[in-house]
């Protein structure tokens, strides 16, 4: 009888999903809390997004940790103390008392806790269980980012609204303990190796063990030409997503459109995204990465341009948002797949890692200077121009990036 199982990676990518919908959900439903807790604690708006700034600098920061301890610990023990990290930061946030404290707990805590269970550690871990369809897993996992996205932040609305600030922070962080910690614990598994397969489920290489697999390190790839054009395209990524993200529903308003609207703007935007990222990834596998990455970048500009200059017409915009979630969501998916393709895929944790925190450099950036501009400006106009020049040089980027990883220079030997 013919083996009818499924393979071991569809529950590793199930798994990570549920965690990535989890984990990136509340990283972005920090919004609904901005003003109960300014309130409560007594905080103006600059300081409550300074702390909000901290805690995105250093999740980006913490991804290539993350990726130094997948490799040392194992997914599992990686994934269940970041597990747990998030559940008492989440609790902790919500008994806190004074900025200080809401600083180090959100901020810092927090961040960390993410980091060890967000897309680094997910795209590292399933793009070693998988090669023919790579493309396909990885945007499986930026769909449940979107999804996360999606539906979390009415969830957490309905919380605070029903039940207060303090009591929706401590029952999300039940909610984790619950989905997150069985999950890391009995469903997430190194690598196919570990449990004796092969990726998509071919047999095993004789004598391969999860071990003995190739590792490329973080310093040996950004000796690379190929590291400097997947982490400065995805900086372009971060710099202008962090526009739309932190200034977008406030411009639409100055563009005439009421804030409800503004805000299902987006919320379609995200919705959209989440089956335009699965059908990228299905076609990545088959028409390659570096054209489809390339694609998305040229066609956000596009999206970006229509979104600052259409005026008063509430139905070319939500066409606009429409069109605009196969943009939003495919490039963290496409970067992963090329990270492995390049060099290995027990390279992706640490490689992407350091990537990754380009990418939140960029935000970071952004993100303030959008805010900026507009201050000396009266508009966002100069902005988003900068980020459309940007984004065409991250597609011409894109479509050359060097599959080879070959090294342009090397770092001097030690003394």
């Amino acid at each position: 009888m013919p083996r009818t199982s499924v393979f071991y990676g569809w529950w590793v990518v199930a798994g990570f999903s549920a965690m990535t919908f989890t984990s990136t959900g509340i990283r972005h439903a920090v919004g609904p809390f901005l003003k109960p807790i300014t309130a409560d604690l007594g905080l103006d708006r600059a300081t409550f997004s300074f702390v909000i700034a901290i805690s995105l600098f250093l999740y980006g920061l913490f991804g290539p940790f993350a990726g130094v301890l997948l490799d040392r610990f194992g997914a599992r023990v990686t994934a269940s103390a970041g597990t747990l990290l998030v559940v008492a930061s989440l609790v902790l946030t919500g008994m806190v008392r004074n900025f200080w404290e809401f600083a180090l707990v959100y901020g810092v805590l927090l961040s960390l806790g993410l980091a060890l269970t967000g897309p680094v550690l997910a795209s590292g871990v399933v793009a070693r269980w998988f090669s023919k369809r790579r493309g396909m897993t990885l945007s499986l996992l930026g769909s449940a980012s979107m999804t996360g996205m999606s539906l979390l932040v009415p969830t957490v609305t309905w919380l605070i609204l029903t039940l207060g600030w303090r009591t929706a922070y401590m029952l999300i962080g039940v909610g984790v303990l619950v989905i997150m910690l069985p999950l890391s614990l009995w469903v997430i598994r190194e690598s196919p190796e570990s449990m004796g397969l092969g990726a998509d489920g071919a047999p095993p290489e004789p004598g391969a063990t999860a071990a003995s697999k190739l590792r490329v390190t973080a310093t040996a790839a950004m000796q690379t030409l190929a590291f400097w054009q997947l982490a400065g395209s995805f900086f372009t990524c971060g710099f202008s997503m962090s526009l739309l993200s932190a200034h977008g529903v406030p411009m639409l308003t100055d563009h005439g459109y009421t804030p409800m609207f503004a805000s299902w703007t987006f919320g379609v935007l995200g919705g959209s995204a989440i089956g335009g990222t699965v059908l990228l990834g299905y076609l990545s596998d088959r028409l390659g990465r570096r054209p489809l990455l390339s694609s998305i970048y040229a066609g956000r500009i596009l999206i970006f341009a229509g979104f600052f200059l259409i005026r008063d017409n509430p139905a070319a915009m939500l066409i606009v948002a429409v069109l605009g979630g196969i943009t939003m969501a495919g490039t963290g998916s496409m970067t992963s797949a090329l990270t492995a393709d390049i060099w290995g895929r027990f390279s992706v944790s640490r490689v992407l890692g350091v990537i990754f925190l380009v990418h939140q450099t960029g935000s970071a950036i952004g993100s303030w200077l959008a805010g900026a501009i507009f201050e000396a400006t009266g508009g966002y106009g100069a902005m988003f121009v900068v980020a459309c020049v940007f984004l065409f040089c991250a597609a011409i980027v894109s479509l050359h990036v060097d599959m080879q990883g070959r090294p342009v220079w090397r770092a001097a030997p030690a003394v």
